[in-house]
């Protein structure tokens, strides 16, 4: 078996040298971004997602929206270098019993991307609050996924009368000490898989995040490989923006326990959700940030990556509406 995924990764290597040779860069790029948005325009249409786009005043926010506005209501927020499109498959399903928005995150998806702002857990708590505010959510289920879960316990802290329940998904923002591998520890170490600078690096960092990354077609993943090495410098900013001072031991230290004392004064009833494949976390920190959290819940999908909000959006759905409807 391992041999097999050896030899799909050394033919997905050779396809592309000869696509990336023989196709010019700009032809390689309409190609690919063309097909990357028909697939997600017929994901959308086939969900019935509406397309909406909100003012906050001095940012404009785009988001999809599902089900009936009269149904309960649920936000679903995503991860790092993600968007709306990524957690589609998982708020389609969530619509059967709710009301669903899920926005672009500002800085990423279409949502606007002003350079001189920090972006910090404080600053998206901010936008997401006053987004929802905009949408009319007053009280609501919060579900986020990766960096959407950081920023939604943010959220619970300090709004948790507006939070009906919680529900964080391969959740950001918790770091055990001494870990080992994991995303956080790869960072500190100068090898941030979000700043891709070749096909290589890309295919390294699909790896990370799906079960199957050979399932994308090679003119998407090259594309989305191109489309990420422009972005570097983009995302390294928000890193560091909301990495915050960790020039030395002590000031990580500092962070780390900053970040556990907010998960340990979460009151909201909690759904922690985790992969037993995930690359970028593993499941050890979903199981402390479980027993972090006092009123909290724990599940594990089986073979689950870090994207279960696309893989494996039926089992997560289950979980979730499960949950919610405790």
């Amino acid at each position: 078996m391992e041999q097999k995924g050896l030899l799909a990764l050394d033919f997905d290597h050779l396809l592309n040298s000869l696509y990336t040779r023989l196709i010019p860069m700009s032809v390689r790029w309409n190609l690919g971004e063309n097909l990357y948005h028909a697939f997600q325009g017929t994901l959308r249409r086939l969900s019935s997602a509406r397309l909406g786009s909100a003012f906050l005043g001095d940012i404009t926010v785009k988001y999809l929206e599902w089900g009936r506005p009269q149904y309960p209501k649920l936000l679903l927020l995503h991860g790092f270098a993600d968007s709306k499109d990524g957690v589609l498959p998982y708020a389609h399903l969530l619509s059967k019993r709710f009301h669903v928005i899920a926005p672009d995150l500002p800085g990423f998806g279409e949502s606007e991307k002003p350079a001189r702002v920090k972006y910090t857990l404080e600053q998206f708590e901010t936008w997401v609050r006053r987004f929802a505010d905009k949408v009319h959510f007053d009280h609501f289920v919060l579900a986020g996924h990766s960096l959407g879960g950081a920023i939604a316990a943010e959220l619970a802290v300090k709004h948790p009368g507006r939070i009906s329940k919680l529900i964080l998904i391969s959740a950001a923002g918790l770091v055990p000490t001494g870990d080992g591998d994991n995303i956080y520890e790869r960072i500190l170490n100068g090898k941030n898989p979000f700043e891709v600078s070749s096909y290589e690096d890309f295919r390294k960092f699909f790896e990370l995040i799906f079960t199957n990354p050979n399932k994308a077609p090679l003119p998407v993943k090259n594309y989305l490989a191109m489309k990420f090495a422009a972005n570097r410098t983009w995302y390294h900013k928000i890193f560091l923006d909301m990495m915050g001072d960790i020039s030395t031991e002590e000031k990580i230290e500092e962070r780390k326990a900053e970040q556990f004392k907010k998960f340990e004064s979460i009151r909201t009833p909690t759904l922690v959700v985790w992969g037993t494949h995930d690359g970028f976390f593993p499941e050890t920190i979903g199981s402390w940030m479980h027993r972090t959290i006092r009123d909290s819940r724990y599940a594990i999908i089986d073979k689950a990556a870090h994207m279960a909000p696309m893989e494996q959006a039926e089992k997560l759905s289950k979980l979730s509406l499960a949950f919610v409807g405790g």
